[in-house]
């Protein structure tokens, strides 16, 4: 079956017409069942030595130079030209549009490689490259990127420059004193993290204080997986039948931003009660090319360690809160699910001036690696749907310099989410906790208090999450209505929701211009955040436990209840509920009938939920969303006295809208419009 559908991927790719997939190049004649090499044309120069491909050079632009950099050992992404950019970017839009006649042809990651990633020639000549010059080497089977880790002096051997410690607007970070170049001309596109300007942040963290975890009645704070099943009628989903919809035989790939321990979710089930078998298994991304050179790279992540304790990594590891809300969310929500949290640890990233030999060196893990755990889960196409909880503003991270994201809405990250909805995956992603302003907290004053989205949520092949403010009862029923979250409840932050700078608007959001609430600010042609939303304000957040690292916490007493809020929550909350209507999909005939080994996968939700709006769907829209009216995602300037002093934000109202989207879906009523069951 496997050879049937490569087959049909091809023809597929073959017979794209310029009408059907704009811009669609296609590969060169298929010998053996694999593309053959054709000629790459370096970026920067044709002529070995010449090869100078971005490296965020923007990032260096007014930068102060402080000195040369000893940071021992290093690590990078080497992103690679591909075969077919535009081919991969388009057949992801095409395999998760219901009116495509490519509609759910997913392919697996060697056939992305074969079809639209490096040639295989070209990425084995450039990691032999790098193995040559005494650095380790880690590969995938989608060949859109390579991760090269081992010692300074190497690397810069490797890439004929030096490394030096600058500062700007405030941050100290190293970067390259001269353009990196291969010492051969190498089919690559860029090098990312070998300047360490920018980097992906946490949404809002806890605003009510954790507090010890303590037996007994009237413990309890915060939304449990009751109140929010309730609301969002995941308890409906639940009592379809006695076999759907929990969420089983559905996994769940989350992007770690920290460590977890494996005690924390069960316990968080024992305590509010949640019945299924859902389980979490920590996939750490730890694999070489082969075993040479790679004695300071990624490495297994170390134990869990009690919140308090003294010393850094990797003798005190305590939680973050972050991957606690991702696991413990998920996979209540969708008690039958499997969850696979993919988590990434280098021991030695320098991010401080200074000598840093091997070991010296401050570890990352996680939320600095991010790049490493998303090429994981394409490489191993296990999950069904993904979901991630951090972000950056795009006019801070989008740059031409930038070989991760390009202002034209390219690069190795679009590059890598498209392999996701290729491959059939539902990505969602935390719309951002700074409103209408996602640069706001980047420390660069020209993108403080602007209209800024967050990416990757304003990724095309991402479905974008806001937030709600949801004021639940103990017994599960609305206190009073859903509004945006935002300025009502003074909580800090707001819901993410702008209008993209980098990405064009899909076919299927709303046409027309949208305005802020001033009036001021309008677009008319780019990509509208978010798409949803559902519970995120911290003022009515969600139950948390964290810090349980023992059995039952019976041995130290440490864990911690928390009211957790911020978009964290919400596109945790929709990848729960997903993974329900991927379970129907599997046991619905119409529906679950696509192409092994996937038949149940819908790729991207975003053009099914956007049609249900239309009024496509079996239900009205008002039937399967709760349509938000109410509510302002405005955030205070950043030089103001606090809510006295807004910025321009966007205003909830009638329909779509740039505060909540298409409004909060109902998971019953979901399922039945999606699958018909």
């Amino acid at each position: 079956m496997k050879v049937l559908l490569f087959a049909v991927a091809l023809a597929i790719v073959a017979t794209m017409s310029s009408a059907a997939l704009a811009a669609t190049s296609l590969p060169g004649p298929v010998v053996g069942g694999a593309p053959g090499p054709r000629t790459i044309v370096p970026v920067g120069g044709a002529g070995a030595g010449s090869l100078s491909p971005a490296y965020d050079a923007e990032a260096l632009r007014g930068a102060t130079y402080l000195g040369p950099a000893h940071l021992g050992w290093m690590s990078i992404d080497v992103v690679m030209q591909m075969r077919d950019e535009q081919g991969l970017l388009a057949y992801a839009r095409a395999v998760s549009d219901p009116h495509s006649r490519y509609y759910r042809h997913f392919l697996g990651p060697e056939q992305i490689g074969d079809l639209f990633g490096a040639p295989r020639p070209a990425y084995e000549r450039t990691a032999r490259y790098f193995l040559d010059s005494g650095l380790g080497v880690r590969t995938w089977k989608q060949r859109l990127m390579l991760r090269v880790v081992g010692s300074q002096q190497n690397l810069e051997r490797a890439l004929d420059t030096h490394m030096g410690w600058f500062a700007k607007n405030g941050v100290t970070f190293f970067g390259p004193v001269s353009a990196p170049r291969a010492r051969t001309a190498l089919a690559v596109r860029g090098f990312a993290g070998i300047v360490n300007f920018h980097r992906m942040r946490r949404p809002l963290d806890s605003i009510v204080p954790p507090r010890k975890f303590v037996w007994g009645p009237g413990f309890l704070v915060g939304s449990s997986p009751f109140d929010i099943g309730s609301v969002f009628d995941y308890t409906g989903a639940y009592n379809i039948s006695a076999s759907c919809c929990k969420g089983n035989g559905i996994t769940i790939g989350i992007v770690g931003t920290g460590p977890i321990s494996q005690y924390d979710v069960p316990l968080f089930k024992q305590v509010f009660n949640v019945q299924g078998g859902s389980t979490v298994t920590q996939v750490n991304v730890t694999d070489v090319f082969e075993a040479c050179c790679y004695s300071n790279g990624l490495e297994t992540p170390p134990p869990v360690t009690p919140i308090g304790c003294v010393g850094p990594l990797p003798a005190c590891n305590p939680e973050d809160g972050e991957a606690q809300l991702d696991t413990e969310q998920t996979s209540s929500l969708a008690p039958g699910v499997s969850v696979l949290f993919y988590l990434a640890y280098n021991p030695n990233e320098c991010y401080a001036p200074g000598t840093c030999p091997p070991g010296d060196g401050q570890p990352e893990l996680g939320i600095g690696l991010v790049d490493d755990e998303f090429q994981q889960i394409v490489n191993d196409n296990a999950a069904d749907v993904v979901s991630a909880s951090f972000g950056e503003g795009e006019q801070d991270y989008a740059s031409v310099d930038n070989p991760l994201l390009m202002p034209n809405g390219t690069g190795a990250e679009p590059d890598i989410f498209a392999a996701m909805a290729t491959e059939g995956m539902a990505i969602f992603f935390s719309s951002g906790d700074s409103g209408a302003e996602g640069c706001q907290r980047d420390g660069n004053p020209d993108t403080a208090d602007i209209i800024c989205a967050d990416y990757p949520a304003s990724d095309l092949s991402v479905v974008a999450v806001g937030g709600t403010n949801t004021p639940v009862g103990s017994n599960g029923r609305l206190l009073g209505i859903l509004s945006a979250w935002g300025i009502a409840t003074q909580t800090g932050g707001a819901g993410g929701g702008a209008f993209s700078d980098v990405m064009t608007r899909p076919a299927y959001q709303p046409t027309g211009s949208f305005c802020d609430s001033s009036g001021e600010f309008c677009n008319s042609s780019n990509r509208l955040v978010p798409d949803i939303a559902i519970e995120a304000d911290p003022a009515t957040g969600v139950a948390e436990i964290a810090n349980c690292i023992t059995v039952n916490c019976t041995s130290n007493g440490q864990a911690l209840l928390f009211d957790q809020g911020g978009t964290s929550a919400s596109s945790q909350e929709m990848a729960a509920m997903w993974a329900l209507v991927l379970e129907a999909c599997k046991q619905t005939t119409s529906c679950g009938s696509g192409p092994d080994p996937h038949s149940y996968r819908l790729g991207n939700p975003a053009p099914l939920l956007y049609s249900i709006y239309g009024g496509s769907g079996s239900l009205p829209y008002q039937s399967v969303f709760y349509d938000i009216t109410y509510g302002d995602n405005a955030v205070p300037n950043s030089q103001g006295p606090g809510y006295s002093d807004l910025d321009p934000g966007f205003l909830a109202g009638p329909g779509y809208d740039l505060t909540t989207g298409l409004g909060a879906p109902f998971a019953r009523n979901l399922i039945k419009v999606v699958t018909g069951m």
